[in-house]
């Protein structure tokens, strides 16, 4: 085999020598294998704990299962209970004193008047009420409205009795009466208005009388029926 040396003369005569270090290459890759058989085992490790982690919550929430239904169920319970509280403590806000009422109205009659009958009652009335279509975008805008019909409770009390004496002296007495009731702050603030509806006259023991009736209407509680 000829070989053939190409390179110039003055490079000829230099010869450059590289050395390489010696490197442990079983140690570095001993160390390396190691490193990476920790990890795994670490890795193991943190999979093993996690495992039994979920394992004793679960456990731990199957036991707490019926007793969280328990609760669940208590708690439903609670909250219909308050529920039906305030509904009837609303009630009980907006019911009528009738003993204060009758007390009232057995202070007002006055001399040579009695009473004979008193009815309470409830009905549904209709009445037009006024309702915007939206809300105005600024205070120079119009609101438009609308008027629709809307139920509301007419509650009444009709009071019948009978007055003594003749048609001019027995109306006199009906008519203080219905002024001594709406004198009665106590007694008129719970009512619109107090409505003479009927007076006839009768006899009573031979003496001359007037039976009337007096139809007396409660304020609105502002809920409809």
């Amino acid at each position: 085999m000829i070989e053939l040396n190409l390179l110039p003369e003055e490079l000829k005569k230099k010869r450059i020598k590289i050395e390489l270090p010696d490197l442990p290459l079983f140690s570095v890759a001993g160390t390396f294998i190691a490193i990476l058989v920790a990890l795994q085992l670490a890795l193991w490790g943190l999979i093993f704990l996690s495992d039994k982690q979920v394992t004793m919550l679960t456990k731990a929430w199957n036991e707490m299962a019926p007793e969280k239904a328990n609760l669940d169920a208590l708690k439903t319970s609670i909250t219909n209970t308050t529920k039906k509280t305030k509904a009837i403590e609303e009630l009980i806000k907006k019911r009528r004193s009738w003993t204060r009422l009758l007390n009232e109205l057995s202070s007002s009659v006055t001399p040579n008047v009695w009473l004979t009958e008193l009815t309470y009652d409830e009905k549904v009335g209709k009445r037009m009420v006024e309702k915007s279509a939206h809300a105005p975008l600024s205070k120079s805008q119009n609101v438009k409205s609308q008027t629709e019909w809307e139920n509301y409770k007419i509650a009444t009390l009709t009071i019948a009795g009978s007055a003594a004496g003749r048609s001019e002296e027995a109306t006199s007495y009906v008519a203080r009466f219905i002024q001594s009731l709406k004198d009665n702050k106590n007694l008129f603030d719970d009512f619109d208005d107090i409505e003479l509806v009927s007076v006839k006259k009768s006899t009573i023991a031979n003496q001359d009388a007037m039976n009337f009736i007096l139809v007396c209407t409660f304020k609105s509680d502002g809920e409809g029926n």
